[in-house]
């Protein structure tokens, strides 16, 4: 007897190869697919990311099904600028020197969510991680969506951070729906993640691309960062 199956096709997620003629053309190609509720893998200064538009929460969810990440992390979040963030985030007088001297850059900081932030973003923590990277590309995305854009690492949970778009594709396939390839990064670490204590000492979660000296005697000759750091970094217990 005759059974009828239906062949599925798979589908192929759109590739835009983005060099510095076309960085237009691939940040409007990203932005539109975010709008529609998209999930898109794109550059950064350290390693390639995967994002949606956090504002949407079905988005969230299917982003973070292709990383298989825990819901109750929460996501970080990539900016355009300073002021994007601080409708995002409660950042104290500390912070703000820091992101003038490491923004737009490889600096991640742990920092206080404004209190209407919905729990899909933040997960189960108190807590928001968020950076203005040293890309077009990304602050190209946050500012066409008049949004930040999510921005966590584009690989499964335990994968290798994906420095080439190739090491993205062979973790995530066609479970995204556009890939913007630049190229390999310039990086071979992710961003350095720290947060301010609120005596004013600095932990570290996580040291990566900017190392803890080169940032410790950067903020060593600043005068706004020697009135309120107290000179101390600590290291979290991880």
């Amino acid at each position: 007897m005759f059974v009828y199956q239906e062949t599925v096709i798979p589908v192929t997620a759109e590739v835009i190869v983005a060099t510095d003629d076309n960085y237009d053309d691939a940040i409007d190609r990203g932005v539109e697919v975010l709008k529609e509720g998209g999930i898109i893998v794109y550059p950064t200064d350290t390693s390639y990311g995967i994002a949606c538009d956090p504002r949407n929460e079905e988005a969230i969810s299917r982003l973070l099904d292709i990383k298989r990440r825990d819901a109750g992390m929460g996501v970080p979040l990539l900016f355009a600028d300073l002021d994007q963030c601080e409708k995002y985030a409660d950042m104290g007088s500390l912070e703000k020197v820091l992101a003038r001297l490491f923004w737009p850059g490889m600096l991640t900081m742990v920092v206080t969510p404004i209190e209407t932030l919905p729990e899909h973003i933040t997960g189960n923590r108190t807590s928001l991680a968020i950076r203005v990277p040293n890309h077009p590309i990304p602050r190209g995305l946050a500012k066409g969506l008049g949004a930040p854009i999510v921005g966590t690492s584009a690989n499964r949970t335990g994968g290798s951070s994906p420095f080439d778009i190739q090491t993205a594709r062979e973790q995530l396939g066609d479970d995204v729906d556009l890939y913007i390839d630049c190229g390999p990064s310039d990086s071979d670490k992710n961003s350095t993640i720290i947060g301010v204590e609120e005596e004013g000492s600095i932990k570290v979660y996580r040291e990566g691309q900017l190392t803890i000296n080169d940032l410790s005697e950067t903020l060593k000759v600043d005068s706004d960062a020697l009135k309120l750091w107290t000179s101390r970094i600590v290291y979290a217990d991880m």
